[in-house]
């Protein structure tokens, strides 16, 4: 999923190739064996197939401790809700067990799929920014305050 130029169809996310692709799941595993949290393989309830892969990872943005939303599906995922549903859950973890820090999904400015999900979800947008010379738009969810 990593590697294919389908899942990787907007400016400024070129395909990795599979070195980094491991780099980038040895980090999602620390991130779990260290922070209790990472991203995860989305798979389907009914068949067990490999849908995508997304989560949340704690990362520091503009000096601020954030929790980090990202999802890349498989092409024959797309359109079936299913980044709104693993968002939806992400977001519920984030209130019960990070309710302290913001939750900010950062997506090209022509990601109208992303942009649709972050507004699906409550994200608010925040502005838009250069990451390695191309547009993208940082939206932001606060976690509600716990109720007393």
């Amino acid at each position: 999923m990593h590697t294919s130029p389908e899942t990787h169809v907007f400016p400024g996310v070129a395909p990795r190739d599979r070195d980094r692709s491991l780099r980038l799941l040895d980090g999602v595993q620390r991130d779990w064996d260290t922070r209790g949290i990472g991203y995860w393989t989305v798979v389907s309830a009914a068949s067990g197939d490999v849908l995508g892969f997304g989560g949340l990872r704690e990362c520091v943005d503009d000096a601020e401790e954030v929790l980090n939303l990202y999802f890349r599906f498989l092409p024959d995922a797309w359109g079936r809700g299913y980044a709104p549903e693993m968002g939806h859950a992400a977001l519920r973890w984030a209130h019960h067990n990070r309710p302290r820090l913001p939750v900010v999904i950062a997506t090209s400015v022509r990601n109208t799929p992303a942009i649709r999900v972050a507004d699906k979800l409550g994200f608010e947008r925040v502005r838009e920014r250069l990451h390695d010379g191309e547009p993208e738009v940082l939206y932001r969810w606060s976690v509600p305050e716990p109720l007393t």
